[in-house]
């Protein structure tokens, strides 16, 4: 059975993962003509156009009209998702043109694409109509609910409307993340109801979060009479001006520039940090901990019950006794980072992530961070992973503590403050320009900037230019790049940025929310299963499917697992062997021995939302994925994988995997394919920098004045020919090192100057 689904929900990835994008809001309006409507029919002829923001920029909708009819319809939003945002942008306009109005169906999977072109339509008629919309409501308290990040709890909203206006709006219990809710309450609410407007900005980095309550809050005024394009009302820009003066600025306050930021504070520095998103802790807020070699405090400690990684026995650590080898791991690691002979990685950086990640944890724990031992991460053999205490509750809570220490220490800091260029001034970097959320223009000086953006996870458009190819986020999508842009446009050299991101595990590559939890998982089960086949973009099966959760990334930014109908037989009468769900994403997973009655509706829904395809032969669903997948290695992988489950698998497969499911066969009446995607926290690649943190240009000199740490500069720790080195918190090890480092060696440059 479907679910019923509010309009404007949508599951954005990231920030934890989140996708930057806001409500259906009018921009701009224009229109041809005189406002003035001719007497003779329901319109002014001539030519109307509109801008809303969609799921990722603006969609700008033209309509031609004459005295009675809509002649034509065009939509552009160049930064909506390909696949699913365009698809509306492509098909709405002939829809609505059709119909006559805009009264017309969604597109499946893109909620918030879909509603942008239909409200920007909706103003662009009601602009030939010479109409404007009033907003008018019956007094009362409504209630609604809306999809945030978390996939199994829908967000519950109280609205109270009195004398006609949004006099108060209240989120019930749910399980958004603790730091998102908090922004939403603190900053998106208030301003809705200052503005009793739906057309205020998502707050960044609580993306999700956001359009839970903005859909909910829709859904309540709708209750109350409300005309949906009057709960667009403009907001006018700010046109204020603001500076500042200090010694060094921080761009970005997750783990990388926060620890920059008090690093420089506590070193004597005068210090302004500035973040686009509405709250601190970035990507670091929401992952599980950094790696930490020997932390003094854990060195010196006797720990009970500590999980000795490399007998796989739980022991008591002896005080004084270290927890592992730093220089077999450093032998390890410049090992996997070397090539044919040649070392990719800056041994050096190396070196220092080992030598002082342990004292870092320690440091940290003097502004209120806590940890747990480090042990072995996911089985490895290495005792650096040191996870947060608590949860990710407390997790942002320390955050909160480090910055009450911070503006002790005399620092400032700007949230929901979006750096858009370097200040340069005779090739040195001397300041930031920004702008507010409001429109506010920014204008920040000072004789340092440490650049702590993030990496360009949340930028499409980097990544194709430079990884080839747009992955999947499950992470903080404000995280777009621009700190390695502007440090780019500086003359900054990057250094193995066109390594693959990061990436720990898989989901499909859309999430179905239109059923019940259980059959919703269908698609997830089908693409994480060690029971399945696999292929990558070309056909070709790379691997055995028994390390698909982990490392189908090897396989690039999608993948396809096939089956035959016999095999779907089999799901919906029996399900797979074993538990088929993952780490994220997930909305309860898929049992083991449990028959998936609904699986056809599911896959019927899959295929309307364009991330599963069927055909009736192998050929045919080749035809249908299309890219690069070519039929003759299609049918050869089908054909080797059957072969490999009659006997023995060369990729390793164990023989008890092809019990249940078998092969797809060769000659079948259909075939289905669902698209996985390896789903990335973050890339790794960016700047290049030398051990204090310092940018450098092509020739290898440092850039006066400029820093880059975490995610922006990580490349220097690995190789661009195979992953992320998966020791146990290596990057966020790196965030709270490279920050700190970067800090004390602003500070010291600024006073010796």
């Amino acid at each position: 059975m479907k679910k019923r689904c509010l309009p404007l929900l949508s599951l954005v990835l990231a920030g934890s993962l989140l996708t930057a994008c806001t409500s259906p809001a009018p921009a701009e309006t224009s229109g041809s003509p005189s406002p003035s409507q001719s007497a003779a029919g329901i319109y002014t002829p001539g030519e109307y156009s509109a801008t809303v923001d969609g799921f990722g920029g603006p969609v700008t909708v033209t309509v031609t009209v004459d005295e009675n009819a809509i002649l034509s319809v065009s939509a552009v939003g160049d930064d909506e998702t390909d696949g699913i945002g365009s698809r509306a942008i492509e098909e709405l306009p002939a829809a609505i043109q059709e119909a006559g109005s805009v009264d017309v169906e969604t597109i499946s999977g893109a909620t918030i694409s879909s509603n942008a072109v239909l409200t920007a339509a909706k103003q662009a008629l009601a602009q030939a109509k010479g109409e404007s919309a009033t907003l008018s409501m019956e007094d009362g308290t409504y209630e609604a609910t809306g999809n945030g990040f978390d996939l199994t709890t829908p967000v519950p909203v109280t609205v109270e409307i009195s004398d006609g206006k949004i006099a108060s709006i209240t989120v019930g219990e749910c399980k958004e993340t603790v730091g998102m809710l908090a922004s939403v309450n603190d900053l998106l609410i208030p301003r809705i109801v200052e503005h009793q407007s739906l057309a205020v900005d998502a707050i960044t980095g609580a993306t999700s979060t956001s359009n839970a309550v903005k859909a909910a809050v829709l859904d309540c005024c709708i209750q109350a009479g409300a005309d949906e394009a009057a709960l667009y009302a403009e907001i006018p820009a700010s046109t204020a001006e603001e500076t500042y003066e200090v010694d060094v600025i921080v761009v970005g306050m997750g783990g990388s520039g926060t620890t920059a930021a008090l690093s420089a504070a506590e070193n004597g520095a005068k210090v302004l940090a500035m973040d686009k998103a509405g709250k601190w802790g970035g990507t670091s807020a929401i992952t599980s901990g950094p790696a930490a070699v020997n932390a003094p405090s854990q060195v010196e400690a006797e720990i009970a019950d500590w999980p000795d990684p490399i007998t796989n026995e739980t022991r008591t650590k002896a005080a004084g006794e270290e927890l592992v080898d730093a220089e077999a791991l450093y032998n390890e690691w410049t090992s996997y980072t070397t090539v044919d002979g040649q070392q990719h990685a800056k041994t050096d950086i190396i070196r220092l992530e080992i030598d002082r990640s342990g004292d870092t944890l320690d440091w940290l724990s003097g502004y209120g961070f806590q940890f747990d031992p480090a042990r072995g991460f996911v089985g490895g053999k290495w005792g650096i992973f040191a996870p947060y205490s608590g949860g990710k509750t407390l997790t942002e809570s320390f955050f909160s503590s480090a910055y009450d220490s911070f503006t002790e220490m005399g620092g400032q800091y700007l949230l929901e403050t979006e750096a858009t260029e370097l200040i340069v001034e005779d090739g040195r970097v001397t300041g930031v320009k920004a702008v507010k959320v409001d429109g506010t223009q920014v204008t920040a000086k000072a004789d340092a900037v440490i650049l702590a953006t993030g990496g360009f996870g949340g930028s499409s458009e980097l990544q194709e230019e430079y990884l080839g190819e747009s992955w999947k986020l499950y992470g903080m999508a404000q995280n777009d790049g621009a700190g390695i842009r502007m440090a780019v446009e500086a003359g900054a050299a990057t250094y193995n940025i066109d390594m693959p991101p990061m990436s720990h595990f898989v989901a499909p590559a859309q999430i179905i929310t239109s059923f019940e939890p259980s059959d919703n998982d269908i698609p997830y089960g089908m693409v994480c299963s060690g029971e399945v086949l696999a292929v990558d973009q070309t056909g070709v099966r790379q691997m055995s499917e028994s390390g698909l959760a982990m490392n189908a990334y090897t396989m690039g930014s999608r993948y396809f697992t096939i089956f035959s109908k016999e095999q779907i037989d089999t799901l919906r009468e029996q399900g797979f062997s074993a538990d088929a769900s993952g780490r994220y994403l997930s909305q309860g997973g898929v049992k083991a021995d449990t028959p998936l009655s609904n699986i056809d509706a599911v896959l019927e829904e899959g295929i309307t939302m364009g991330f599963i395809y069927k055909a009736d032969s192998l050929e045919a669903l080749a035809q249908a994925i299309g890219g690069d997948m070519s039929a003759d290695n299609l049918k050869a992988s089908v054909e080797a994988y059957g072969q490999a489950a009659a006997g023995e698998d060369p990729l390793g497969k164990d023989a008890s995997l092809f019990q249940r499911l078998g092969a797809p066969s060769m000659d079948s009446e259909y075939y289905i394919a669902v698209t996985g995607a390896p789903y990335i926290y973050s890339t790794c690649g960016g700047l290049d920098v030398d051990v204090s943190m310092r940018v450098l240009d092509e020739s290898g000199a440092p850039i006066e004045g400029l820093y880059a740490v975490g995610t922006d500069s990580m490349g220097v720790l690995f190789t661009n020919t195979k992953g992320y080195a998966n020791y146990g918190g290596i990057a966020q090890a790196y965030a709270f090192v490279s920050g700190r480092v970067a800090g004390e060696a602003a500070a010291q440059a600024v006073a010796g100057n």
